[in-house]
């Protein structure tokens, strides 16, 4: 690289030409001090701003401010900005951070790429409930290449557990059966938006057996060019529960209530179709999914069949749901991390699951608010199994069961100091024909802080279960979590 230096040797003094009327005299840059010799035999180019010797004006530095007066000329290829011209749109760069300013890498000259412009990809919704669903702001890291925008797909939930009573059991709902560490879920993958209106998603349990073997989680693509009819297919959240719609690392305590574990499908393999009108003050869902299995233990709720062998014992469950959000839509979470405006979320579910072993009938009904920091929730889940005459497989189930639970939450963001409070009762019935220890209520206490926003945090529950018959069991638990949510 060439060096320049200004020397008294190689500046003869000369008169500085006229100027145009309009404009006033270009300023001389002082000679810098101490000079350095420049050898003579190599070309030295002076630097942007600087008058070279014979007083030919100089070209600005790119972004400078022109001298007074003098007009501005534009780079090659920009178009004249008018006075009522809204300021240019630049595209963001291929890998973009929360709060990064985003810079054009488009070559001078190039024509515009085809793909759709970034409004358009960035509104391309996620089925309900998705982890690749984003949260307010979008999600905090995308690359796009071309048409097809990427984001990863991470969830780590590290628990802690310092005291447990000794009649926990984790087939019962409970965190953990004795002190100690658990890491509950480390889901890994990646969502992604091809043309604006396909998008799709694959994420996996890397430790979801109780054995710690890999399972998948989500696998789905779905076409969401319509606002009124996205299709949605493969294996993702049937759109039930709010709650279990959530998302699991979207909740104000570490778990989700009792009864939504217990009876909300979760995700299955099948296809939807959801559509929203007029800001989502109006929503519907339907959907076709291969039959839910329920698990023998009640609070094991159904179970997630990947399907990789097709739909072996079971026949179809059908969904419906439907929703309103009048006061404009509800973020992912069920705090209020934004200290929003008064938003009300109500939606109204129902399916019918044409098993292989069992009927099933199940009804849903839901009310969110958040205003200022502060949310309220409010479940009712409603589940009733028949058995079949001639199962396909074996069932110790012998007669219908009704179920029944009810989940309120109340909770308060205090965003100045990203801390938030909560507590969570739940009353359960998991058979309304016998009364034993299963029929409970569960008080749930907890606080979270946010090192960034929903992506880290920090959480510590109290869980205290009553038994409503029978005998009273000492179940209650301390549990603490650290959480990476991408």
């Amino acid at each position: 690289m060439a060096l320049w230096c200004p020397q008294a040797s190689a500046q003869p003094a000369q008169r500085q030409p006229a100027q145009p009327p309009a404009a006033d005299a270009l300023p001389v840059p002082p000679p810098a001090a101490p000079t350095i010799p420049v050898a003579p035999a190599i070309p030295v180019a002076p630097p942007p701003g600087a008058v070279p010797p014979g007083g030919a004006p100089a070209t600005p530095p790119s972004g400078a401010a022109p001298p007074s007066g003098a007009p501005a000329t534009p780079p090659p290829g920009t178009p004249a900005a008018t006075p009522d011209a809204p300021p240019a749109t630049v595209a963001p760069s291929a890998v973009a951070a929360p709060g990064a300013a985003a810079a054009s890498t488009s070559p001078a000259g190039a024509a515009p790429s085809s793909a759709a412009p970034p409004a358009a990809i960035a509104a391309a919704p996620s089925p309900a409930g998705s982890a690749a669903a984003p949260a307010a702001g979008g999600p905090p890291f995308q690359l796009a290449i071309g048409r097809l925008v990427l984001s990863p797909l991470v969830l780590v939930q590290a628990q802690a557990v310092p005291y447990v009573g000794e009649d926990a059991f984790l087939q019962a709902g409970d965190v953990a059966e004795g002190q100690g560490f658990r890491l509950r879920r480390a889901r890994v993958g990646f969502a992604g938006r091809l043309a604006g209106y396909v998008p799709f998603a694959v994420s996996g349990e890397l430790a979801g057996g109780a054995d710690a073997s890999a399972r998948l989680s989500e696998a789905w693509i779905g076409y969401a060019h319509f606002p009124f009819a996205n299709l949605y297919f493969g294996a993702h959240d049937v759109p039930f529960s709010r709650s279990a719609m959530a998302g699991a690392g979207e909740g104000a305590l570490i778990e989700r209530p009792l009864a939504v574990r217990a009876m909300a499908p979760s995700r299955q393999v099948g296809l939807h179709v959801e559509g929203h009108f007029r800001g989502r003050a109006f929503s519907y869902f339907a959907g076709m999914f291969n039959g839910f299995q329920r698990s023998d233990q009640f609070f094991a709720g159904y179970v997630e069949n990947a399907a990789s062998f097709g739909n072996r014992f079971d026949h179809i469950a059908y969904v419906a749901r439907l929703a309103t959000e009048p006061l404009g839509p509800l973020p992912r979470s069920v705090q209020d991390l934004a200290a929003s405006r008064l938003r009300v979320g109500a939606g109204a579910s129902y399916f019918f699951s044409d098993g292989g072993t069992r009927d099933i009938h199940g009804i849903g009904a839901d009310v969110l608010v958040q205003a200022a920091g502060a949310h309220a929730l409010a479940e009712l889940l409603w589940n009733q199994s028949d058995p079949e005459s001639t199962p396909t497989q074996p069932l110790g189930q012998l007669a219908p069961v009704t179920s029944i639970g009810l989940v309120g939450e109340v909770g308060y963001f205090v965003r100045r100091i990203k801390l938030g409070v909560s507590a969570r009762f739940e009353w359960l019935d998991p058979n309304l024909d016998l009364s034993d220890e299963t029929d409970s209520w569960a008080l749930t206490a907890g606080a979270s802080y946010h090192f960034i926003d929903n992506t880290l945090k920090a959480q510590a529950d109290f869980t205290h279960r009553q038994e409503r018959h029978g005998v009273a069991l000492d179940n209650d638990a301390v549990a603490l979590q650290l959480q990476l949510n991408l």
